[in-house]
């Protein structure tokens, strides 16, 4: 039997200065990889009659990522500073370790992405159970690293 090997977690970052900061209480991200494409049909010139067939034409690609969880007053300004800045982000995916240590749930790093893109949208869902989200629209590419963060 094989199973995929799945992430456990996710940890977003953007790169202040020279360091990624953790946009702490994020919980879940979704991230979307996709080309954009446009349709051309083609008539066989042996039965130009009958129906032409679809072509497709890949035009370009695309990525995003949305982020949910809770609302840190303590990183109101740095969202402030990462919407609609041109910025790097950097999604860590990790796995739970099977041992708790001094009764502690512990994970790995076992992959991560980076990318450069835009924090299109910040919103804040106020109250008891208040929410944060965010939108990250990517440009260029989105690379996969396996393996965990350099610390340098």
């Amino acid at each position: 039997m094989s199973v995929p090997n799945e992430p456990d977690y996710i940890v977003v970052q953007v790169k202040v200065g020279s360091v990624y900061t953790t946009l702490c209480g994020i919980e879940s991200a979704t991230v979307n990889k996709t080309v954009n494409t446009t349709d051309r049909f083609r008539r066989d010139c042996a039965t130009p009659a009958a129906i032409p067939g679809r072509k497709v034409r890949v035009n370009n690609q695309q990525w995003d990522v949305t982020g949910s969880g809770l609302v840190n007053i303590d990183q109101m300004d740095l969202y402030e500073n990462t919407l609609g800045a041109h910025s790097d982000f950097r999604m860590l995916y990790g796995q739970y370790d099977n041992a708790l240590t001094d009764g502690v749930r512990t994970g790995t790093i076992v992959g991560y992405r980076d990318g450069r893109g835009v924090m299109t949208a910040a919103n804040e869902t106020l109250g008891e159970e208040g929410t944060a989200e965010f939108t990250i629209a990517g440009e260029d590419g989105l690379s996969w690293t396996a393996g965990a963060v350099p610390t340098t």
